[in-house]
C-alpha cells in the first residue's frame, strides 16, 4: 500500500520531471529565437547590400538611356546639318545659272537664311557632342562605382546567404526536437508557457530566489513561496505572471 510520504515523493518527482522538460523547452526556444534573430539580421544586411547594388545598377541604366537619347539627338542634328549643307551647295550652283535679277535676289536671300540656319545647326551639333561626352563620363563613373560595389559585396552576400541557409537547416532540425519536448508537457502548461513566451521571450520561465521573482524582481507572498518549496509544482508569479521555478540549491534565507 502506498504511503502518504511515497505519494508525495512521486508527485514531487513528476513535478521535477515536468520542470526539467519545461527548462529544456525554454532553452530550445532561446536557441531557436537567437538563430532566427541572427537570420533576420543577416537577411537585412544582405538586402541592404543588394539594394545598394541595385540602386547603382539603376544609375548605370539611367545613364546609358540618357547617352542613347543624347546620341540619337546628335545623329539627327548631324543628318539635318548634312542635308542643309547639300541644299546650300545646290543653291550656290543654281546661283551661277540664274539670269533673272528678281530670281537672283531671292536666291541670294535664301542662301543667307540657309547660312544662318546652318550656323545654328552647327552650334546645336557641337552642343550635342559635348552633352554626349559629359554623359559618357558620368556613365563611366557609374559603371566603375557598380564594379566596385559588386566586388566589395559579392563575397559578403554569398557568405550571408550560405550562413542563412545553414541556420535555416539548424532551425528546421531543432524545431522537431522542440515540438517533441513541448508535446511531452501537459496541454495546460504548454499553452500557458507558449502564451507567456510570446510576450516575454527568453524570460518566460524564471527562478524565484529568496522569495523574489527574478523576472520582475518583486517579492512573492511568503506562503506562496513556502508552498513552491514544499510541492515543487509549477506556478506563475502573482505580479508579472511569468512561470516560476525554485531549485533547492538557490538561496532561500528570506523565504523561510
Amino acid at each position: 500500500m502506498t504511503t502518504q510520504k511515497e505519494a508525495t515523493t512521486s508527485l514531487e518527482a513528476q513535478s521535477e520531471s515536468e520542470l526539467e522538460r519545461l527548462a529544456s523547452l525554454l532553452e530550445l526556444d532561446r536557441q531557436l529565437q537567437e538563430k532566427r534573430e541572427v537570420v533576420a539580421a543577416l537577411e537585412r544586411e544582405a538586402a541592404e547590400m543588394e539594394i545598394e547594388i541595385t540602386n547603382q545598377q539603376q544609375a548605370v541604366g539611367a545613364a546609358r538611356a540618357e547617352r542613347e537619347a543624347r546620341d540619337q539627338q546628335r545623329r539627327e542634328l548631324e543628318a539635318r546639318f548634312e542635308e542643309e549643307g547639300a541644299k546650300m551647295k545646290d543653291r550656290r550652283m543654281r546661283l551661277n545659272r540664274v539670269r533673272n535679277e528678281k530670281e537672283l535676289s531671292a536666291l541670294r536671300r535664301e542662301i543667307e537664311v540657309g547660312k544662318e540656319a546652318n550656323q545654328l545647326l552647327e552650334a546645336e551639333v557641337m552642343s550635342a557632342l559635348q552633352a554626349v561626352d559629359t554623359i559618357e563620363a558620368t556613365l563611366a563613373e557609374h559603371e566603375q562605382a557598380l564594379a566596385a560595389l559588386e566586388q566589395k559585396f559579392a563575397a559578403q552576400i554569398a557568405a550571408h546567404r550560405q550562413r542563412i541557409a545553414a541556420l535555416a537547416a539548424e532551425v528546421a532540425a531543432e524545431r522537431g526536437a522542440r515540438d517533441q519536448v513541448a508535446g511531452s508537457l501537459s496541454k495546460t502548461l504548454r499553452a500557458k508557457y507558449e502564451q507567456i513566451f510570446a510576450r516575454r521571450g527568453a524570460t518566460a520561465v524564471v527562478e524565484v530566489r529568496n522569495g523574489t521573482c527574478m523576472g520582475c524582481h518583486m517579492h512573492v507572498p511568503p506562503q506562496f513561496f513556502n508552498e513552491m518549496k514544499k510541492y515543487r509544482d509549477v506556478r506563475s508569479c502573482p505580479n508579472c505572471h511569468r512561470i516560476l521555478v525554485w531549485r533547492p540549491d538557490s538561496s532561500t534565507s528570506s523565504g523561510k
